[in-house]
């Protein structure tokens, strides 16, 4: 997952000084869509085109030292995740 999530940030395979970070952010973005409501089991999916989406846009929201868009990316996190949680219905 992490070389799909850097790939969707704009960030080149070859640079891994982000990747401990990034593997932390995604960790906690599972925990926090499994609090949310999303089923475990989604939550976990590694191929999960929604799961990836809702990943890659946490990540984005806090990776990096520019933070003018982040509730801007956690505002759409937030959504996606709503949408996920309904899939466990």
């Amino acid at each position: 997952m992490l070389e799909l999530i850097k790939k969707r940030c704009g960030i080149a395979s070859t640079i891994t000084v982000y990747n401990e970070d990034i593997m932390i952010y995604i960790q906690d973005c599972i925990e926090d869509m499994i609090a949310s409501g999303v089923p475990q089991n989604i939550a976990k999916s590694a191929d999960h085109q929604g799961v990836l989406t809702a990943v890659s846009l946490y990540v984005k929201a806090y990776l990096g030292n520019d933070r003018t868009d982040t509730e801007k990316y956690l505002d759409l996190y937030r959504k996606k995740v709503f949408r996920l949680t309904l899939e466990g219905e």
